[in-house]
């Protein structure tokens, strides 16, 4: 009976990892269509949400049907909420890139400016952290898992830089104000993909260990009552 649990645990992987294609190939879309201003690109974007969220249902089917099939045990028990979990901040992470797509699609219309340059960026470095959060997920492999909070880091710091930048742009120049506040719109999105991404290797380390892990910052720890009561300090 074991073993059968396990090729159905393999295949709830699986279609997790079929969601996560699908949601790497919409952040591609994103990225190509900001760069190249592609408004039909765009808009294709809201159409392959809906993928996403047939698949997320298909995790959700698949894992109560595993429950009512098995009694899994604890680690079993874990892997199978926590995709479910995962599978839901899939969807969460598309939802996000199709209000960017929306913002994509008005900036074609709109003159460019020249703070849009670090928009690129922030796509390249946020599709690398939803890339590798998801192959610890598949990999069932902790190794690497602090290196996306020090990178969820730095991606917060480079928001936090931008938005300060597009701030300053606005008050010397109010003409500007809806294309400057559709470029912050898109660089706090991607940085709170960022913050999902974080919550893939959160939810795998409990998998993996039964132990609650957070980011603080760039350091991954255990989560405990004390680290909470500090997590403003160490922020």
């Amino acid at each position: 009976m074991k073993w059968i649990i396990r090729e159905k645990i393999d295949e709830l992987k699986k279609l997790v990892m079929k969601e996560g294609w699908y949601v790497e190939d919409i952040f591609h879309n994103c990225a190509v269509a900001f760069k190249e201003r592609n408004e039909t690109l765009a808009k294709d974007v809201n159409a392959s949400y809906w993928d996403v969220y047939t698949e997320y249902l298909k995790v959700v089917e698949f894992s109560q049907q595993l429950f009512g099939m098995f009694t899994p045990d604890k680690r079993d028990l874990r892997f199978i909420s926590g995709s479910v979990i995962i599978s839901k901040v899939l969807l969460d992470i598309a939802d996000r890139l199709r209000d960017i797509a929306t913002d994509i699609s008005l900036l074609t219309k709109e003159p460019d400016i020249n703070q849009s340059i670090a928009i690129p960026d922030m796509f390249k470095f946020s599709q690398r952290m939803l890339r590798k959060s998801l192959r610890i997920y598949v990999d069932q492999n902790l190794e690497g898992s602090p290196g996306v909070c020090a990178q969820d880091a730095l991606m917060d710091e480079s928001h936090l830089k931008f938005s300060q930048e597009i701030i300053s742009l606005i008050q010397d120049n109010p003409r500007i104000v809806k294309r400057a506040l559709m470029l912050m719109d898109i660089s706090r999105g991607l940085e709170e993909i960022s913050d999902y991404s974080v919550q893939i290797i959160e939810v795998t380390n409990y998998i993996l260990t039964g132990k609650h892990y957070t980011c603080i910052k760039d350091t991954l720890k255990e989560f405990s009552i004390d680290v909470f009561k500090n997590i403003d300090d160490a922020l």
